[in-house]
C-alpha cells in the first residue's frame, strides 16, 4: 500500500511525492509515459517493509503542478535532485521505468554521485529509439488536441493494454488513479506535452556518452514481449555499462510493474539486497 501523498514546492512546480519513512535502503521510484507514482502500487507491497520506499509524480503528471509549459528531462532531473536534497538523502537506489529511464540517465549525466544503485525498466535511451504509433498520431497538428479532448480514456486503455500481457492486471480502479492527474482542461494540455516530450534523436543525443560513463551497479529489467522497447536497445545497455545486468521477464510486456508486479518486486530486491 502507498503512503499518504506530501508535497514539496521544486524551483520549477509543487512536486507529489510519497514516503513510508522506513529507516533501511532508501529507494526512489520514478515512472514514464503516460503514468504516475500509483503505477508503483502493486511492486511496493512486496518490498521490505524497513525500506524507505519514496515515489513521486513528475511535473505535469499525476497529482504533481500542471506548469503550464514545455519541459526536458534534464528540468526533470534537477527537480529529481531537488527531491533527493528535501528527503535529506546523501546516496539512494533509482528504479525508473519507460520516460523516467530517460530522466534517469540525465540525472546520471549529472547527479552519479548520489546514486548507490541503477534500475532502468523497459527504457527508451537512445537516439535512434521509434516512438510508438499513439504517440507519433498525437504529435500531428490538430488531430493530437482532438485525440486528448476526445478520446482520452481510450487512450490510456489502448496504449497500456497494449503494452500488457496480463490484461486483468489493468482494473478500473488502475487507470483511474493513472490517468486522473490528466482530467480537465489543463490536464488534458498536461497530456498534450507529455506524449510531444520530445524528438529522440534530439533529446537523446548525449545518452551514449552519459552510458558509457555510468560506473554504478546497473540493472536493466525488460519484458521479453514488450511492443515498445526493441531487445536491441536493452542489449546494447547491458553491453556498454561495465558489470551491468539484464533480465528478461519472460510472459511481461512493457508497464511491468503493473503486468508482472510480483517478478518485478522479486527482482529488485535480489539486486538491491546484493
Amino acid at each position: 500500500m502507498m503512503s499518504k501523498t506530501q508535497f514539496f514546492t521544486s524551483t520549477r512546480g509543487k512536486v507529489a511525492f510519497t514516503d513510508n519513512n522506513g529507516t533501511g535502503l532508501p529507494v526512489i521510484f520514478m515512472h514514464g509515459l503516460p503514468t504516475s507514482k500509483e503505477l508503483w502500487i502493486p511492486v511496493l507491497a512486496k518490498l521490505p517493509a524497513e525500506w524507505r520506499l519514496i515515489t513521486f509524480d513528475l511535473l505535469d503528471y499525476g497529482e504533481s503542478e500542471k506548469i503550464a509549459r514545455a519541459t526536458n528531462h534534464k528540468e526533470r532531473a534537477d527537480t529529481l535532485d531537488e527531491l533527493r536534497a528535501h528527503l535529506g538523502l546523501e546516496k539512494f537506489a533509482l528504479v525508473a521505468h519507460d520516460l523516467g529511464s530517460s530522466v534517469a540517465v540525465d540525472y546520471m549525466g549529472k547527479y552519479a554521485v548520489h546514486v548507490d544503485k541503477l534500475v532502468l525498466m523497459s527504457p527508451p535511451v537512445y537516439p535512434d529509439f521509434v516512438e510508438p504509433f499513439i504517440v507519433k498520431l498525437v504529435r500531428l497538428p490538430r488531430l493530437g488536441e482532438a485525440l486528448v479532448t476526445v478520446i482520452k480514456p481510450l487512450l490510456f486503455r489502448i496504449g497500456m493494454a497494449q503494452g500488457m500481457v496480463h490484461k486483468d492486471n489493468l482494473t478500473p480502479e488502475v487507470l483511474k488513479a493513472i490517468s486522473g492527474g490528466f482530467n480537465g482542461t489543463d490536464g488534458s494540455a498536461a497530456l498534450l506535452r507529455a506524449l510531444r516530450w520530445g524528438r529522440p534523436f534530439h533529446m537523446f543525443a548525449d545518452y551514449p556518452a552519459i552510458i558509457a560513463s555510468i560506473r554504478v551497479p546497473t540493472f536493466v529489467v525488460q519484458g521479453r514481449r514488450d511492443p515498445y522497447i526493441p531487445e536491441s536497445q536493452v542489449t546494447r545497455l547491458r553491453d556498454t555499462i561495465p558489470g551491468c545486468k539484464l533480465v528478461f521477464i519472460e510472459d511481461g510486456a512493457h508497464f511491468l510493474p503493473l503486468d508482472t508486479p510480483q517478478q518485478v518486486a522479486r527482482e529488485i530486491k535480489a539486486f538491491l539486497s546484493e
